[in-house]
């Protein structure tokens, strides 16, 4: 017997898929924060950033994990 491929596209698994969602996630999540620093420091409230580079290396933390 021979071995006959598979027609059409094979289906990703759903762990793949959900790492390309939360890769997704993830940048938009960082892109807002930098957005948000920016409009801090535009505004003149320098000793606010403490807690948005929290926000940005927490969720890249977890991303690491997964």
């Amino acid at each position: 017997m021979k071995n006959k491929k598979p027609k059409g596209k094979k289906k990703i698994e759903f762990s793949k898929t959900l790492l390309i969602q939360e890769s997704i996630l993830i940048w938009i999540h960082t892109v807002a924060m930098i957005v948000l620093a920016y409009i801090c420091v535009f505004l003149g409230s320098y000793a606010e950033l403490p807690w948005l580079t929290a926000m940005v290396a927490l969720p890249w933390t977890a991303y690491g994990v997964s």
